[in-house]
């Protein structure tokens, strides 16, 4: 059984709404800003992003050490050594430091030495990672990790004691026992005592070190005090920041994204040039959903099916027809991708759907397959029940490795984990992550157990009340606001993302007409009818699990739905279509 979204309609702050119309907005734009946020401070630089509005780098606790400690490393001749992580972040990140040093600060390319993770390996500066970095043969002169390194002091430990210096730039959060006492430094944001934006990404981390360090180089006179500043490597900072689903309502985030997409726009990058190639969008501009859903999927499944070096390459190719050549492989690799998503969702539904009852707070499914997807299928279920959920994939070693996902608002993940670990204190072989994602390995005799403490985990944090699935949406909207032009005000507000969604609007139709489309008969076209007697076009992805399901509407029903309006180009002409999120009966 499952519970059908509670459609509910955001609540405006008045005094939001009055500051919004006062900085220019449109009625219908101001009661969008208002459904987002009830903070008025700093609105103008959320609704008007610029790259002026960042928050200085001095800021971030430790910046200017880590600085010197980099422009130390640039002047001398060995081997400065990037260790990233393996998702989007995680190559952005490498792609901004590299290009920083190579293009910026003229150190030689022979020079840089890329460690990525590896996801069969698990996250962080693993004993794999270590074993890739003590098997260089050059001598080390910096390892400097970027999106991952805060939970790794035993491994950095063992790079010291090989005399090998260590700085970390994360932004995850901090664990217990503190920051890696054997990094020479740390620099991120979560750390006691730093004033920086919480929610940024490990790519704006890196980045903002970067941009130190171009500062502390001119302040020794080492780069000429006219030289370019770092604004150019916005293209692929907003990339990691879509893709790790950090929140756009900060002004830090929201204008780092908005910068990168006009760069991104502009199509001056071989790698940019070869995705409009392979997807132009329908001819219109690149944005945070396009990033998100067109990009990031195909550079996350490099890592998750293939090479994920392959997803590097291509963010740096020097010309189209290479860049071309590694995007036709990630565009490979994620379809291989989605073809075993899909049979490990068909082992998700058939486990959910035994588990699911009216009182279930949380789900921790048990798969057979690659562990690269598992958090997509947390995502899937967990937003299809309502409830967070922990995909684990059995690693086929006597472990398992799962990737968990919040989904309800108010769940904090590190905390659930951190209060599991309290009561069984050999649970985990390795935790990390976010509030809303995060990530463990534990032993395979400890699954049945590790659902229960995840269960009363959440529990504790939501009471009494077990989750249902919520849609959020902005209201109802009149017939006549709904034309392309309404597109046009929607998109001022971009971009959207984690809390600064996307508008959603809810409202009661009459099905004129539906039919059954797409490869798997999964998606639903429909002709949607008004009280007032518009009819628009409509369209429903996954409405269906299966095809062999039967098609849940039928035409004359009445029908609530929340939707969100989107253009549809078709034989040169453009009109408007909904695109529906969920759709209920009304009995």
């Amino acid at each position: 059984m499952i519970k059908h979204p509670k459609i509910v309609h955001r609540t405006p702050s008045q005094e939001v709404y009055d500051t919004a119309k006062q900085l220019g907005l449109s009625d219908f734009q101001a009661r969008l800003v208002a459904n987002r946020t009830d903070q008025t401070e700093q609105l103008d630089e959320i609704v008007f992003p610029k790259l002026k509005h960042i928050q200085h780098p001095s800021a971030l606790k430790n910046i200017e050490e880590a600085a010197q400690i980099i422009v130390k490393a640039i002047q001398s001749d060995g081997a400065i050594v990037l260790a990233t992580d393996y998702d989007t972040d995680g190559v952005t990140s490498a792609w901004v430091a590299t290009t920083a040093l190579c293009d910026y600060f003229n150190v030689a390319k022979s020079r840089i030495v890329h460690v990525i993770g590896d996801r069969k390996t698990g996250y962080g500066i693993t004993d794999d990672v270590v074993k890739r970095i003590l098997s260089i043969e050059q001598p080390i002169d910096l390892v400097i990790s970027a999106d991952q390194g805060s939970s790794d002091e035993d491994r950095i430990a063992v790079l010291k004691s090989h005399g090998i210096d260590v700085c970390v730039t994360d932004h995850h959060q901090i664990p217990v026992s503190g920051v890696p006492q054997s990094a020479i430094c740390t620099v991120n944001p979560q750390q006691s005592g730093c004033e920086y934006d919480k929610t940024i990404a490990g790519c704006f981390v890196i980045f903002l070190v970067m941009t130190q360090v171009r500062q502390t180089l001119i302040k020794q006179g080492l780069l000429e005090k006219d030289s370019p500043s770092l604004k150019y490597l916005a293209l692929n900072v907003a990339l990691g920041t879509v893709a790790d689903s950090v929140s756009l309502k900060s002004p830090n985030n929201r204008a780092i994204v908005y910068a990168g997409l006009q760069l991104i726009n502009l199509f001056q990058s071989p790698a940019w040039q070869a995705l409009r190639q392979l997807n132009d969008n329908q001819g219109m501009p690149f944005d945070a959903e396009f990033l998100g859903f067109q990009v990031a999927t195909r550079i996350n499944a490099a890592s998750r099916v293939s090479d994920v070096t392959t997803a590097f390459k291509f963010l740096t190719a020097g010309n189209v027809n290479d860049a071309m050549s590694y995007l036709q492989q990630l565009d490979e690799d994620n379809q291989n991708r989605r073809a075993q998503q899909e049979i490990m969702l068909q082992q998700a539904h058939q486990q959910a759907q035994q588990r699911y009852t009216d009182t279930t707070y949380s789900m921790t499914l048990k798969l057979n397959g690659n562990a690269g997807i598992q958090g997509i299928i947390a995502s899937r279920i967990g937003e299809q029940y309502g409830v967070p959920t922990v995909a684990m994939t059995d690693l086929e070693d006597g472990t398992l490795a799962g990737s968990a996902r919040g989904i309800v608002p108010d769940i904090d993940l590190r905390e659930a984990f951190q209060w599991m670990s309290e009561q069984k204190n050999d649970l985990f072989l390795s935790m990390g992550g976010h509030k809303g994602a995060a990530g463990c390995m534990i032993p395979l005799e400890f699954y049945d157990e590790f659902s229960h403490l995840f269960e009363q985990a959440i529990q504790l944090q939501l009471g009494d009340s077990a989750p249902v699935p919520i849609i959020e949406t902005d209201g109802e909207l009149d017939d006549w606001l709904l034309t392309p032009n309404l597109i046009d005000e929607i998109n001022a507000l971009e971009p959207f993302g984690r809390e600064w969604p996307k508008p959603m609007f809810s409202g009661e139709f009459t099905i004129v007409q539906i039919r059954e489309v797409g490869q798997q008969k999964t998606h639903l076209s429909c002709k949607l009818k008004t009280p007032s007697g518009t009819v628009f076009q409509a369209i429903y992805f996954n409405a269906k699990q299966s095809e062999n399901d039967p098609t849940p509407f039928v035409t004359g029903e009445v029908v609530v739905c929340a939707y969100q309006p989107a253009l549809n180009n078709f034989a040169g002409r453009t009109s408007l279509q909904l695109r529906i999120s969920a759709m209920t009966s009304i009995e």
